[in-house]
C-alpha cells in the first residue's frame, strides 16, 4: 500500500526562515470497537513504540479511560506521560487492491496528545505487522503487510 506524504502548515523561525509547510508520513486509519466507529489520522513513526492516540478518541469508542490498563511513557515533554490500552479493530485502506486491510491494534489514549490531535503508529502494533519503506525526497512510503 503506498500513501503519500501529508503537507502540514510550520512556522518560519531563525532556524528555517523559508518553511511554510513540512511533508510527514502520515495516514488516516479507521478504528472501530463495540458499534463505534472512528477515523483518526496518525503519524507513522518509527521512533515510537506503541500506537497512542488523543484520549478523546477513548470516548468516541467507548473505552473507559482511566483504566487498569495503564502504562506511563516519556517522549518528547520532559513530565512522565501516561496512557491507556484497549484493543480495537484497524482498517487502512488499500487503494490499489480498493479494500481495507483490517487488523487488531492495541492502543494507548493519552491526554498530551490532544493538543497535537494526531496518532502515532509505532513499533509494538504497527511496524511488528508491516514493513515499512518511506522515500522522503518523493514524498510517499510504503506499508506492506508481513506474513
Amino acid at each position: 500500500m503506498r500513501f503519500p506524504y501529508v503537507l502540514f502548515p510550520a512556522r518560519p523561525d531563525a532556524a528555517f526562515p523559508a518553511r511554510q509547510v513540512v511533508a510527514r508520513p502520515a495516514l488516516a486509519i479507521s478504528l472501530h470497537r463495540g458499534g463505534s466507529d472512528i477515523i483518526a489520522y496518525a503519524l507513522v513513526d518509527s521512533g515510537a513504540d506503541n500506537c497512542i492516540f488523543p484520549a478523546s478518541l477513548a470516548g468516541q469508542l467507548g473505552i473507559t479511560i482511566p483504566n487498569p490498563n495503564a502504562y506511563v511513557f516519556s517522549g518528547t515533554q520532559d513530565a512522565p506521560q501516561l496512557a491507556y490500552f484497549e484493543t480495537a479493530t484497524a482498517n487502512i485502506w488499500d487503494i490499489a487492491a480498493n479494500r481495507p486491510h483490517t487488523f487488531e491494534l492495541y492502543a494507548g489514549f493519552c491526554a498530551t496528545l490532544e493538543h497535537i490531535g494526531l496518532g502515532l503508529l509505532g513499533q509494538d502494533g504497527f511496524f511488528s505487522r508491516f514493513t515499512v519503506a518511506f522515500d522522503h525526497r518523493n514524498r510517499y512510503f510504503d506499508v506492506t503487510p508481513t506474513p
